[in-house]
């Protein structure tokens, strides 16, 4: 998914909304930061180093960046997007469900992730 449709589908969801794209693109960039250093440190050197809002922001983001997530994962940006729009606007109830949704993609990319991945051997987990 890039930037642009990401946005968009957001826009879907939330039309005339009054948080600045530059906001929302801010948050694409941290979350794909935050996913890159939760879920994709244990990928191979080089396999996502292409991609991800956080190392495409030039103190903006193209529309054609492509994000950190891969398809079907991907549907977890708008979600996000959305949960931090209703936060900021005080819609805690719209929060809850959209944060929700996102939450359980998270964790079907970190488990699809992990089953594709697998720790080095003489990893030791921290729970």
């Amino acid at each position: 998914m890039t930037v642009g449709e990401a946005l968009a589908r957001a826009e879907e969801l939330r039309p005339g909304c009054k948080i600045t794209a530059r906001t929302r693109q801010r948050w694409l960039v941290e979350l794909d930061g935050m996913l890159r250093e939760k879920f994709f440190k244990n990928c191979p050197e080089g396999s996502y180093d292409a991609v991800g809002a956080d190392r495409a922001w030039n103190d903006q983001l193209a529309e054609d960046a492509e994000l950190l997530a891969p398809a079907p994962f991907d549907a977890l940006y708008p979600h996000y997007l959305c949960a931090r729009m209703d936060a900021a606007l005080g819609e805690t109830a719209r929060y809850a469900g959209e944060q929700s949704q996102y939450n359980a993609l998270a964790a079907e990319l970190a488990v699809w992730l992990r089953q594709r991945y697998p720790p080095r051997a003489g990893a030791r987990w921290r729970w």
